[in-house]
């Protein structure tokens, strides 16, 4: 419940690339686990099943980082539904049989490891080159005159 405070009164809007007026830049400093996941392809899915959006304007949308309220609440939907489907398809079994506990163990440390890595290397190369990019964009011009 804190997370989806947190995005309502001003989380949606912090990775978003023009400000309110649509024209003004908005130099985003921060992302959130929404935007990321939503720039990874659900935005497409969500749009084309449950909104009748094209792909042009979900691709538009992964662009600027501008979701709307109803691409979170589905977004946030889902996660409520796959957090209490979790209890029944992996809670129980583990509680029934240590084997399958020991295995979901072993399996969830490889995926936490493995995303982790993941999201390390994004933070370390993607994110922080395009900053540096923009920060250093007038040293990159200058070479690229002389």
């Amino acid at each position: 419940m804190p997370y989806v405070i947190f995005m309502l009164l001003g989380g949606l809007d912090l990775p978003k690339k023009f400000q309110a007026d649509g024209v003004t830049p908005a130099n985003p400093k921060f992302d959130t686990v929404f935007h990321s996941t939503m720039r990874g392809g659900p935005c497409i899915t969500i749009g084309k099943i449950f909104r009748g959006r094209s792909k042009k304007d979900s691709l538009q949308q992964m662009e600027e980082n501008s979701f709307d309220l109803i691409d979170f609440f589905i977004y946030m939907g889902f996660h409520m539904l796959s957090a209490i489907l979790a209890v029944y398809v992996i809670g129980y079994p583990c509680f029934i049989s240590q084997n399958f506990h020991l295995f979901m163990l072993i399996v969830i440390t490889v995926l936490a490891v493995t995303r982790g890595a993941q999201r390390y290397t994004y933070y370390s190369t993607r994110m922080y080159s395009r900053a540096l990019r923009r920060q250093f964009a007038y040293v990159l011009d200058s070479s690229k005159e002389s």
